[in-house]
C-alpha cells in the first residue's frame, strides 16, 4: 500500500523547520518516500498555480493547478512501493496577509485537487492519504505574519492596525474543519506549533512519526537545522520606519536587508 502525506501549511506555523527536517533527513527518507518540497514546487510553478487559484477562484485556475500537479507526478518514478511526502504552505493558497478577502477559503478545493491527482497517479493501487495541517495560536500567528510582511513587502501598518484588518478571518482550525467536510473519506490531522516545539524534532515531529522507520534508522534522524528567526521588537520598529519612508524600492530592499542581517548576526553572537 502506498502511503502519502500532504502537508499544506499553514503559513507561519513552523513550515520552514518542517521542511528543513525533511531535507536534512532526505537520505533516510528517500528509500521509503519521494519528497516534494518548496525548492521544487516553486521552481516548477506549482506553488504559483495554487496561489493564483486562491486569489481568483475560477474553474480555470483550479484546472491549471490540477494539470500541473498531475503532469509533475506523472514524471516521478515511485518504484513499486515508495510513497510520497509533500510539504508546501503555498498549497493552502497565498498567505492571508496578502489575500485578506479570501484567507484560506480555497484550501479545501486545493486539498481535494491534490488528493485527486495522487489517486490518479496511483490508479489501480491501494493508497492511504493523510492531509496534515499545522496550526498556531492566533495572536502569535498574526504577529508572525506581520513581521514577515515587514521584511518582504512595503508593509506600513503597525501591528494593531494589521491585526484589526485581519479580524474578520476565521480561526485557523476552521480550515481543518472545512477540509474534513470537503473530503470526508480522507484522514485529516492537525498539530499546534506551540506543542510541537516541545518535542524532540520540533515541527519535524509529525513527519518522524509518519515515517514509521525501523528503530535503528529512527535513531539516525536529526532535528531541523533551519527555522525562521524571530526578530527583536526594536528591529521590527526599524523595518516599519523604513517601509514608511520615501526610499525607492531598490534602496528600501537594500537597507532592510542590512538591518535584518545585522540583527541576525547580533542574535548569533549572543547565543
Amino acid at each position: 500500500m502506498r502511503r502519502v502525506l500532504l502537508h499544506l501549511g499553514l503559513h507561519k506555523t513552523g513550515t520552514t523547520a518542517a521542511q528543513s527536517f525533511l531535507y536534512e533527513n532526505r537520505e533516510l527518507i528517500w528509500p521509503h518516500f519521494a519528497l516534494l518540497l518548496p525548492y521544487k514546487t516553486r521552481k516548477l510553478g506549482l506553488a504559483d498555480a495554487a496561489t493564483r487559484h486562491s486569489i481568483y477562484g475560477t474553474v480555470g485556475t483550479l484546472s491549471d493547478f490540477s494539470t500541473q500537479t498531475r503532469d509533475f507526478l506523472a514524471t516521478r518514478n515511485f518504484g513499486t512501493r515508495r510513497g510520497l511526502i509533500v510539504s508546501e504552505e503555498n498549497f493552502s493558497g497565498l498567505r492571508p496577509s496578502r489575500n485578506i478577502e479570501q484567507g484560506y477559503a480555497a484550501t479545501p478545493d486545493l486539498a481535494a485537487c491534490l488528493v485527486d491527482a495522487v489517486h490518479d497517479r496511483f490508479a489501480g493501487e491501494e493508497v492511504e492519504i493523510t492531509i496534515y495541517i499545522s496550526l498556531r495560536q492566533r495572536g502569535a500567528w498574526l504577529r508572525s505574519l506581520w513581521a514577515h510582511d515587514l521584511q518582504r513587502i512595503r508593509q506600513v501598518q503597525d501591528f494593531e492596525t494589521f491585526r484589526t484588518n485581519m479580524d474578520h478571518l476565521p480561526p485557523l482550525e476552521d480550515t481543518v474543519f472545512e477540509i474534513r467536510n470537503k473530503l470526508p473519506s480522507a484522514t485529516v490531522t492537525e498539530e499546534w506549533l506551540e506543542e510541537m516545539q516541545l518535542r524532540r524534532f520540533g515541527p519535524g515531529a509529525p513527519f518522524a512519526e509518519f515515517l514509521n522507520l525501523p528503530r535503528e534508522k529512527r535513531k539516525l534522524l536529526v532535528p531541523p537545522k533551519q527555522k525562521n528567526t524571530r526578530l527583536p521588537e526594536s528591529v521590527l520598529a526599524e523595518l516599519l520606519s523604513l517601509n514608511r519612508s520615501r526610499l525607492d524600492e531598490a534602496a528600501l530592499t537594500r537597507q532592510k536587508a542590512q538591518v535584518i542581517e545585522r540583527a541576525k548576526s547580533a542574535m548569533v553572537g549572543t547565543t
